[in-house]
C-alpha cells in the first residue's frame, strides 16, 4: 500500500509540469536539426534529473532515494534536512534554490551539488573517506566538516560560502580543488585545521576573492602542503573584530602562494600574514596592509619571494633557515639580505634553493577535454530561416509575464532584439535542443538594459545564432549600472559580429560565466569602453570588468576571441579549463591588472600573435601548441608556471617585456624579452637561458645557479 501511494504521488507531480506544457500557447518553431542537436553531458544529465515541484518540497528525501538525481524548481525547498549518499545528484534551479542542512553521508563517492543555497550548510560527515564528488554554484552556505576524511572532491564557485574544515583531531582533506571562491564580510573566512597523524595535503584554491572580512580571513594550521593561485583582499579586519593578519598559517609543511594582491584601506589594519612553515614560496605579491606591524615568518621558516612590491616582512633570526628575495620592487636578487650579482658557488646554498626550487614531482591536473559545441539550426541555418514566422512578440511576452522564459526545444525565430531587464532572462532546454536564431543580421538578439543600481540577468541551455550581436548589455538613459551575479551558463553564440558585448555601461563585476562557447564571431567578448573616458575618475560609461571567472569556455574560429581594452584598470579576472582554438588572435588587453589563465588550451592561432596588450598577463599550465603566429605575446610581461610553449615563433614582441618564468618549457627564441626571471625552464632555442636560475637584465642571462632544469608544474597539482 506504501508503495502504491508513492507511485501516485510521483505520478502527479509528473502530470502537472506536462499539463502546464500543453496548455502554453506556442507558435510554431522549427525542430532542431539532426545533425548535431544533443545537449552536452551536463545538460543532459541536468534535464534527465527527476522533476521535484516546490509544492511537494517535503519528500525531497524520498525522491533522492527513489530517482537518484533530482531537479529542483525556481523557489524554496527549506524545511527538510537532506543526506545524500554516493551517485546522488541534487540539482537546483539556475537561479538558485534554497534547501535546509545538507549532509553528506560518510563513505560517499560520486556525488554532485549544483545551484544550491543551503541555510544549515553542507556538511561533510566524519567517519569514512567522502570522494570524488562535485559541489559547483553554491552560495551563502558553509561549507563544513569536523573530523571527516574529504579526498579528491572539487568545489566550483563558491559565492559568500564560509569554508571551515577542522581535522584538527582526525581525519584529513586531501587532493581537493576549489575553483572560484568569493567569501564577503565573515570572518574568518578560511578555516582549514589538520593533524600530525594522518596529515592532509595537496589541495590547491584557484582564485580566492576574501572582500572585506570583518576581522582575519584566513586560519591554516598543520598541513604538510597548500597551494593558493591567485588571491584577493580588500580592507580586512573591516569591523576590528581581530588583531590577528589577514592569514595565519602555522605548523604547516611547504606553502606556495601565487599572485596575491589587494590592500587594506580600514581604521585598523592588520598585517597580511603570520606564517610558520618548513618553506614559503610565493610569487607576485602586491598586495599591502599599511599596518602598524609588518607581516613575519616565524620559527625557521624559508622563504622563496620572487617578483613583489616593496611592503616587507619580520623573520624570526635563525641560522637554519634563508631569506631569498627576487625583484623585490627593484632588480636586486638577495638571499639572507645579500646581494646576489653572478652565479653562486657555495655547494650548501646551491642545494637549499634547488631543493625549494625543484620540489617534489606531482601528478599534474588533467589537461581540460572539450565536447563538440552542439549546432541545432545546423549548417544550413541562414537558408532555413527565409520564410520564418517571427517569434520575438511570443518570447518577449514570456520575459515580461514571468521574468525568466523557459523555452521548449526547438528553433526560434526572431525579427526584433528581445529586452532583459534586472532579474530577467531566458532558459532553454540545452544548447543542442533550443536556439534563438535573428531573421535578419542587423540587430542583437538579446539585449540587456537597467536604468540604475546592481542588476543580474539570466541566460542559460542556448544557442544563441545570427544577429549582429548575440547579447548587448548597457545603460539606460546615461545611467549607471554595475552587472553582478549574472547566470550565464550552457550558451553558444554563432556567426555574429559580437558574442557578448558589453556596451559602455559602468561595471561587469563578480560573474562567473561557463560552459559558454563563442563560435564564428568577429569578437566573442567584447569590452567596450566609451571613447569620451580616459581613465581619470568615475565615469557611467567607463566600462571596467572585475573578478568574472570564464571557466570550461570555448573559442572557435573567431577572428578575436577577447577584446579587452580597459581605461580603468580591470583586475583579477581568470579564466580556467578554457579552450581556445582556430582564433586569429586570442586576446586583446588594456590596463588588465593580474588576469590569469589557468589550464587553457591555446591552438591554431594564426595572427600576429596569440595574446597581445598594454598588460601583464599570468599562465599556470597552460599550453600552446599549433599556433603560427609571429609571436607568442605583444605584452608588457608575462608570468609562466607549469606551461608548455611548443610552437616556434618568439616568446615576445614589440614591447620590451619582463617575464618571471618558472618550471616551463619555452620552444622558441626569447624575442624582446628584456629583464625577469627564469626557475628550472627549459629554453630550447637559447643556450645562455637554460639553467635552473637565471636573471635576465637588459635582455642579457646572468646565471645564479649553473644546473641543469628538470621542468615539471608545481602548482595545479595532485599528490
Amino acid at each position: 500500500m506504501k508503495k502504491l501511494i508513492f507511485f501516485l504521488f510521483f505520478s502527479t507531480a509528473v502530470f502537472s509540469q506536462n499539463y502546464q506544457y500543453a496548455i502554453d500557447e506556442v507558435p510554431d518553431k522549427a525542430p532542431a536539426s539532426s545533425e548535431m542537436s544533443t545537449n552536452q553531458r551536463e545538460e543532459i544529465e541536468y534535464f534527465n534529473a527527476f522533476l521535484l515541484p516546490v509544492t511537494q518540497k517535503m519528500s525531497i528525501q524520498a525522491a533522492l532515494d527513489r530517482y537518484g538525481s533530482v531537479r529542483l524548481e525556481k523557489g524554496d525547498y527549506s524545511g527538510v534536512n537532506i543526506v545524500l549518499h554516493s551517485n546522488q545528484r541534487l540539482y537546483g534551479h539556475l537561479s538558485l534554490t534554497k534547501v535546509s542542512n545538507i549532509t553528506i553521508a560518510s563513505g560517499t563517492t560520486n556525488v554532485k551539488i549544483h545551484n544550491i543555497i543551503s541555510s544549515g550548510g553542507i556538511n561533510f560527515q566524519a567517519g569514512s573517506a567522502i570522494s570524488n564528488s562535485e559541489f559547483k554554484n553554491i552560495e551563502s552556505s558553509v561549507i563544513r566538516s569536523v573530523g571527516g576524511i574529504i579526498e579528491n572532491n572539487i568545489f566550483i564557485n563558491l559565492s559568500r560560502c564560509v569554508l571551515n574544515w577542522d581535522m584538527s583531531n582526525s581525519g584529513y582533506f586531501r587532493n581537493n580543488k576549489i575553483i572560484k571562491h568569493r567569501i564577503h564580510a565573515y570572518y574568518p573566512q578560511i578555516i582549514m585545521k589538520g593533524n600530525s597523524s594522518t596529515p592532509s595535503y595537496g589541495n590547491v584554491q584557484l582564485w580566492i576573492n576574501m572582500l572585506t572580512p570583518g576581522g582575519n580571513g584566513a586560519e591554516i594550521d598543520n598541513l604538510k602542503t597548500l597551494t593558493w593561485v591567485g588571491v584577493d583582499s580588500e580592507s580586512w579586519n573591516w569591523y576590528n573584530y581581530s588583531n590577528k593578519p589577514l592569514i595565519e598559517m602555522k605548523n604547516m609543511g611547504d606553502v606556495k602562494i601565487a599572485s596575491i594582491s589587494g590592500g587594506n584601506l580600514t581604521a585598523t589594519p592588520t598585517p597580511v600574514f603570520d606564517i610558520a612553515a618548513e618553506n614559503v614560496s610565493i610569487s607576485r605579491k602586491y598586495i599591502s596592509s599599511k599596518a602598524a606591524k609588518k607581516s613575519i615568518l616565524r620559527g625557521n621558516t624559508n622563504m622563496f619571494l620572487i617578483d613583489s612590491n616593496s611592503e616587507d616582512y619580520d623573520t624570526d633570526e635563525t641560522n637554519a633557515r634563508f631569506d631569498f628575495k627576487a625583484y623585490f620592487n627593484s632588480k636586486n636578487i638577495s638571499l639572507n639580505g645579500v646581494d646576489i650579482s653572478g652565479t653562486i658557488t657555495d655547494i650548501s646554498t646551491i642545494n637549499k634553493l634547488s631543493s625549494t626550487i625543484s620540489g617534489t614531482q606531482k601528478k599534474p591536473w588533467e589537461r581540460p577535454v572539450f565536447e563538440a559545441v552542439p549546432n541545432p539550426a545546423g549548417d544550413n541555418w541562414m537558408a532555413n530561416r527565409a520564410g520564418k514566422t517571427d517569434q520575438a512578440a511570443y518570447i518577449q511576452n514570456l520575459i515580461n509575464t514571468n521574468n525568466i522564459a523557459e523555452l521548449e526545444e526547438g528553433i526560434y525565430y526572431i525579427g526584433s532584439t528581445l529586452t532583459i531587464r534586472s532579474n530577467q532572462g531566458i532558459i532553454g532546454k540545452g544548447t543542442g535542443k533550443t536556439a534563438i536564431v535573428g531573421l535578419k543580421d542587423d540587430f542583437p538578439l538579446i539585449t540587456g538594459e537597467n536604468t540604475k543600481g546592481e542588476v543580474k540577468f539570466y541566460l542559460s541551455n542556448l544557442t544563441l545564432q545570427g544577429g549582429s550581436t548575440g547579447l548587448r548589455i548597457h545603460p539606460l538613459n546615461g545611467s549607471q549600472i554595475s552587472v553582478s551575479a549574472c547566470i550565464f551558463r550552457h550558451l553558444v553564440f554563432r556567426n555574429q559580429n559580437y558574442g557578448i558585448h558589453l556596451d559602455k555601461f559602468y561595471g561587469f563585476d563578480n560573474n562567473f560565466i561557463e560552459h559558454v562557447s563563442f563560435v564564428n564571431t568577429a569578437i566573442g567578448f567584447f569590452q567596450e569602453v566609451d571613447p569620451l573616458y580616459k581613465g581619470v575618475g568615475e565615469a557611467a560609461t567607463m566600462m571596467f570588468m572585475d573578478k568574472v571567472v570564464f571557466y570550461k569556455c570555448q573559442w572557435i574560429n573567431n577572428t578575436k576571441a577577447l577584446s579587452l581594452l580597459s581605461f580603468r584598470g580591470s583586475n583579477l579576472n581568470a579564466w580556467i579549463d578554457c579552450s581556445f582554438d582556430n582564433n586569429k588572435i586570442v586576446a586583446e588587453m588594456r590596463n588588465y591588472v593580474s588576469p590569469l589563465f589557468a589550464n587553457c588550451n591555446f591552438t591554431n592561432s594564426s595572427g600576429d600573435y596569440v595574446i597581445g596588450g598594454e598588460s601583464k598577463v599570468e599562465f599556470y599550465s597552460c599550453l600552446f601548441d599549433k599556433n603560427t603566429t609571429n609571436a607568442t605575446f605583444k605584452l608588457y610581461g608575462a608570468y609562466l608556471e607549469g606551461c608548455k610553449l611548443l610552437d616556434h615563433s618568439s616568446l615576445f614582441k614589440t614591447f620590451s617585456s619582463t617575464a618571471f618564468i618558472s618550471n616551463s618549457t619555452i620552444t622558441g627564441e626569447v624575442g624582446t624579452f628584456n629583464s625577469g626571471m627564469i626557475v628550472n625552464s627549459n629554453m630550447l632555442s637559447n643556450s645562455g637561458f637554460n639553467k635552473t636560475l637565471v636573471n635576465v637584465n637588459s635582455g642579457k642571462p646572468t646565471v645564479i645557479i649553473d644546473s641543469k632544469p628538470n621542468p615539471y608544474p608545481q602548482l595545479l597539482v595532485t599528490h
